[in-house]
């Protein structure tokens, strides 16, 4: 069984969503991923500079020697990059003639910073560090429970910064958690074309290619009439998606719905056997039965369906936020894509 026998739609639990839920979502992964990433960064340098005895004091040979320590000690001081500014007249009195944030943004990209430039750094931190943690209410807890304070709001302003392939990255969560839960090898493709075993950390949104049990590869490389998901096993395609995460509906029957209709054709042309899958965060009634509040018709998904071009919808944000249709639906489709491992 090559191709995956999809449930039929479950038309109630396809309605719902909301742009707000959507962004929040994808944020909360984000932050997870980021998090996850943090005992291997942070909590090892904290290890390396409590061994040292510099968790609080900053040196030109530390700096050089590890990438993140500027990023430390600037987040122990609790200056962000507006701050850092204010404090211009300080560092250049110290003989720094670069920001301190593009100081530590060199250390953290590797690259090599010169000793009179580190040794300014060093003298201008260690004053303001001297003046904010005295000698006696220092501890390698304070030390990391600040930093990590510090790096944790950075990283939420940096989620709040970004836009756009939410629904692609909730749908990759989504698919390998469920994945993993049932004891499929999940693993990712690297840059290099390499495959290596998925972990929290790992930032989906750069990956475009999942692989599961070894052999099933679901493919986000969109653009033209390309499918935003394919899923292949053992080479062969064997079912094709959209996915949708965009939030303004004044133009869904303008552009939305044509462009998932001649996307869907298309798919249905080119391998009539592979499933044609839609993926929506938000998703209403109106898209579903083409009839809109002025009571105008148009071709909606059930149509889609009826037709044949269409064989299965889910609503990516009733997922996560466990509407049980919803859930029951994906994890009919999960199962459906795991049973293809087995019968190939």
């Amino acid at each position: 069984m090559m191709y995956p026998q999809l449930a039929p739609i479950d038309w109630n639990a396809l309605v719902g969503g909301d742009a707000d839920a959507t962004a929040q979502i994808a944020a909360r992964d984000r932050k997870l991923a980021a998090a996850a990433k943090l005992p291997g960064t942070v909590v090892a340098l904290a290890d390396r500079l409590e061994a040292q005895g510099a968790l609080f004091s900053c040196t030109t040979d530390i700096l050089a020697a590890e990438p993140l320590a500027a990023r430390w000690y600037l987040d122990l001081a609790g200056l962000t990059r507006k701050l850092s500014v204010k404090l211009q007249p300080g560092w250049k009195a110290a003989g720094l003639t670069l920001s301190p944030e593009t100081l530590a943004a060199n250390r953290e990209a590797g690259r090599v910073v010169t000793t009179d430039r580190l040794a300014g750094f060093a003298e201008w931190i260690n004053g303001i560090l001297a003046e904010l943690h005295p000698t006696t209410a220092r501890s390698a807890e304070l030390a990391l429970c600040t930093v990590l304070t510090i790096t944790g709001a950075r990283i939420d302003g940096q989620v709040r910064n970004l836009a756009g392939d939410d629904a692609v990255l909730i749908l990759k969560s989504l698919l390998t958690a469920a994945f993993s839960i049932r004891g499929i090898a999940v693993e990712t493709q690297c840059a290099d074309e390499s495959w290596e075993a998925w972990s929290p950390g790992v930032d989906l949104l750069a990956r475009k290619r999942l692989r599961f049990g070894g052999r099933l590869v679901c493919e986000f490389v969109a653009g033209g009439n390309r499918p935003d998901i394919k899923v292949l096993l053992n080479d062969v395609v064997t079912l094709v998606g959209e996915v949708k995460g965009r939030s303004d509906l004044s133009n869904v029957w303008e552009s939305w719905m044509p462009q998932i209709s001649g996307h869907l054709q298309t798919w249905t042309a080119e391998n009539s056997q592979a499933p044609r899958v839609f993926f929506g965060t938000i998703v209403t009634a109106e898209m579903i039965d083409g009839q809109t509040r002025g009571g105008t018709r148009h071709t909606g998904l059930r149509a889609f369906a009826n037709n044949g071009i269409l064989r299965a919808a889910y609503n990516l944000s009733n997922i996560v936020e466990g509407e049980p249709g919803a859930v029951a639906a994906f994890d009919d489709f999960v199962d459906r894509l795991k049973d293809t491992l087995g019968g190939s």
